[in-house]
């Protein structure tokens, strides 16, 4: 390999190659920097006398399947003109102890959306850790800044990754709603994970004029306290399963006044009451309709569940909207069942931002499906052990394919 390939294939210039050896399969190259070249680590100067101090061994590019490593001659530096006694810098590092090259780090990076950590590791023959460091340092400086000037529509979440993350294992995260990037993932949920993104929105005199959330009281206190101009957002995914949530409480309490014998009734049907009637299959259809006839009370609820459904595909505007909802929380109110007189009293108390979602235009569904990339990614992993090399990934998963092309 001339001086010249060297510089063409590894980004290398001003070293000389004085031998090439052939071992355990791999290539190696003894690299010595041109006579002449070499520089103060402090002023730069060339009025300098280089000591010979031993050999580093760099990993490099790989030669076609061959393993290259570069054994670098070092020498320590004095500096005649500021008196400095340093070793010398190696500029095709990117760090001044790093073992691998800056152009293998960017071949790393460049493959990373394309390939695994594993299958990295193997083509590169490096141990896993070394790419996923590669990588999380790259990604520390690619979200080191996240401009907020310029939003205006933000979306708030929690999202269960497990317990190794701490804090029963939630995490909140904030996206811009427009252009969807993340801009804040805290440990834990509620008010206490949104601490840090409270500090960087305050000074970034950016103007928020919508915040989509769930109805948990911790956020919504926290979004009428930062922004009191902004409409809050309450999305009908959220409604929706706020509503299963209570027609499961209602199944639950059936089955548990039930006898033994009784129960085969309502076994393995909690997916009939809790999936939208026409994502039902035909068995599962008269199913549903023969539990609805034998337990009032549950085919009350899902009957009302499926009326809160059509409100979101009926209503034309906000208005028509929430007569609607009044006239359902009436039902819902005289049917003399607790669970759906509560949801009653969740919708009056949270009218405003169950209707801002026909006036403002956002919906939050689009955390959802971001929800579901988050478990994705840690599914990937089997969990992550590096919670600061997790929380990077996140920030970087709206740029992330969930799907391979074959």
């Amino acid at each position: 390999m001339s001086t010249s390939l060297l510089y063409h294939t590894q980004g290398i210039r001003g070293f000389q190659i004085q031998r090439f050896d052939y071992f355990g399969g791999q290539v190696a190259a003894r690299i010595i920097r041109s006579s002449g070249t070499f520089t103060c680590p402090e002023c730069g100067s060339y009025e300098t006398t280089p000591t010979y101090t031993g050999t580093r061994t760099i990993k490099a590019l790989p030669m076609g399947s061959k393993t290259f490593v570069l054994q670098v001659a070092m020498h320590r530096i004095r500096c005649h003109r500021c008196g400095v006694f340093k070793m010398e810098r190696l500029p095709f590092l990117p760090t001044a102890k790093a073992r691998v090259t800056r152009s293998l780090v960017r071949s790393v990076i460049d493959l990373r959306s394309k390939m695994t950590i594993t299958d990295l590791a193997k083509h590169f023959n490096l141990h896993w850790t070394t790419i996923k460091d590669i990588e999380k340092k790259h990604l520390k400086k690619k979200f080191r800044h996240i401009r907020l000037r310029d939003v205006c529509w933000i979306g708030v979440d929690e999202v269960h990754t497990g317990e190794r993350m701490g804090k029963k294992g939630f995490i909140t995260v904030v996206r811009d709603m427009k252009s969807g990037a993340v801009l804040h993932v805290g440990k834990g949920r509620g008010s206490d994970a949104l601490k840090g993104f409270t500090d960087r929105i305050k000074h970034s005199k950016c103007k928020i004029e919508a915040v989509a959330m769930d109805f948990s009281p911790a956020y919504t206190s926290w979004g009428q306290k930062l922004f009191p101009q902004a409409t809050l957002v309450y999305d009908h995914f959220h409604l929706i399963k706020l509503m299963n949530d209570k027609i499961d409480t209602i199944r639950r309490r059936i089955m548990g006044q039930l006898e033994e014998h009784e129960k085969k009734a309502l076994k393995y049907k909690r997916w009939h009451f809790l999936r939208n009637k026409e994502g039902l299959e035909p068995e599962a259809k008269q199913e549903l309709e023969k539990c609805r006839k034998q337990f009032e009370d549950l085919g009350t609820a899902w009957f009302m569940k499926e009326s809160l459904r059509n409100i979101y595909s009926l209503a034309w505007d906000a208005h028509t909207a929430q007569l609607a909802f009044n006239r359902w929380c009436e039902l819902a109110e005289a049917s003399n069942i607790a669970q759906l007189q509560t949801m009653a009293k969740t919708i009056r108390r949270n009218i405003d931002g169950i209707t801002a979602y026909w006036t403002v235009g956002i919906t939050s569904a689009s955390m959802e499906g971001f929800n579901n990339k988050i478990r994705w990614l840690n599914s990937q992993a089997y969990g992550y052990q590096d919670e600061e090399y997790f929380t990077l990934k996140i920030f970087d998963l709206p740029h992330i394919k969930t799907r391979r092309d074959l």
